[in-house]
């Protein structure tokens, strides 16, 4: 196996991109998000800055230094900071470097960070995804601990059901045709009995519907959110959401079974103020 830890540091951008109403729509859709506040301000929801970062994404895991097929690399965790609303029409630059690559159980992962810059060079959206990849190199845990707020009281709790075709619209939303989402040979041979859902799928479109429960007149937008995905869904599935209040302002614990079983662990958002 090649030194993964090679790709640390290896940084990609692409400028100019604009965030489009079509796409910004679709993506919406994909996710169920269609009744959100964001057609109402002609803004984007803050998940859409996955499409913007997706070819910059597939660059870091099909670089020859990871050795692994795109079907063998699983979203794990995921963070996002949205500092403002993406604006339907504007053009942003996208950014994506390899901050880290560590031992996750039995296999490595890269932990990647992005995000989307204003013409300004400010940021609008950022991220961090942990990408698991078959294939252990004997690397150590990155040792961060996930610091999440006590759960208070119930907020509000909803299903959402993903029916066949969602991985299919969401992987044409997302621009993120990974065979393990789309081709059931392809994730048996990753080791799953078919195709799954994609985990930021499952997190955009449980999150989206909890905010627009959670939102009021001073608070109608996700600020933060971070999550760690414990079981992949299937298309087909129901999954159950809960948001809790918690001692932190504005912030709520989230939980996601599927048949009582948590398919995201450390999960938790922040609404921003509106302005």
């Amino acid at each position: 196996m090649p030194d993964r830890r090679a790709l640390i540091g290896r940084r990609y951008e692409s400028a100019g991109l604009l965030v489009d109403a079509e796409e910004s729509n679709a993506y919406h859709e994909a996710i169920g998000d269609e009744g959100g506040p964001h057609l109402d301000r002609g803004t984007a929801s803050p998940f859409y800055a996955v499409r913007l970062v997706a070819p910059l994404w597939r660059s870091i895991y099909q670089a020859p230094e990871l050795d692994t097929e795109d079907q063998r690399v699983l979203h794990a965790e995921q963070r996002l900071m949205a500092h403002r609303d993406l604006r339907v029409g504007e053009k942003v630059t996208a950014q994506a470097w390899v901050a880290d690559v560590v031992g996750f159980g039995f296999n490595d992962a890269a932990i990647i960070r992005s995000g989307l810059l204003d013409a300004e060079g400010r940021p609008v959206v950022s991220m961090e995804s942990t990408l698991a990849m078959q294939g252990s190199s004997g690397l150590p845990p990155s040792g961060r601990r996930t610091v999440q707020p006590a759960k208070g009281e119930s907020a509000t709790t909803l299903r959402c059901t993903f029916d066949a075709d969602a991985p299919r619209r969401y992987a044409d939303a997302a621009d993120d045709h990974n065979p393990l989402h789309l081709d059931d040979a392809a994730a048996r041979e990753a080791g799953h009995p078919g195709r799954i859902l994609h985990g930021m799928c499952t997190l955009a479109t449980g999150i989206s519907a909890l905010v627009n429960a959670l939102r009021n007149e001073r608070h109608s937008r996700l600020r933060y959110l971070q999550a760690r995905f414990s079981r992949p869904v299937f298309p087909g599935s129901t999954v159950d959401f809960a948001a809790h209040t918690s001692v932190a302002a504005h912030a709520y614990v989230v939980g996601a079974s599927l048949d009582r079983r948590p398919v995201l662990k450390n999960c938790w958002l922040r609404l921003a103020e509106n302005g």
